[in-house]
């Protein structure tokens, strides 16, 4: 039997005892592994940067927080062109797919898309295209 009385993490001798995280530890964990194979696959594919390790944990946290920050109100961009004389309702609806598809995933915001016509399935496949393709490049995926 596991003793779950004590935190798996001790304070610094010193400091105030940390709370123990509970079912929060195994994402904490994962979150580690994810970003260390992250600034270790930087540091191989760009041998001579001169980034410090802490400034790539940096800018790796901070990819993070985009991720799963509010939509800022350049909501427009992540329209296709064609949506401009739809009705806002349809916008609307096109940008909260998006949004499901960015904090949840793309399988939710398709299966929930198909709840729709065929013409907000078409545009939220178009935006996606759009909006994955542009972050691919950004991050340096696509050439």
């Amino acid at each position: 039997m596991t003793d779950i009385s004590q935190p798996k993490f001790a304070a610094p001798e010193g400091s105030e005892p940390r709370p123990d995280l509970g079912r929060e530890q195994p994402v904490f964990e994962k979150d580690i592994e994810q970003l260390s194979a992250q600034i270790k696959e930087h540091q191989e594919k760009f041998p001579n940067n001169k980034i410090s390790p802490q400034d790539m944990l940096k800018f790796a946290i901070g990819e993070k927080i985009q991720q799963v920050q509010s939509p800022t109100p350049q909501r427009k961009t992540d329209l296709p062109a064609y949506l401009e004389g739809e009705s806002p309702e349809m916008k609307t609806k096109i940008q909260e797919l998006i949004d499901i598809a960015l904090l949840n995933g793309v399988e939710k915001s398709v299966a929930e898309a198909k709840r729709y016509s065929p013409f907000v399935l078409d545009a939220l496949h178009d935006a996606l295209t759009e909006k994955i393709y542009n972050e691919l490049k950004n991050r340096g995926k696509l050439k």
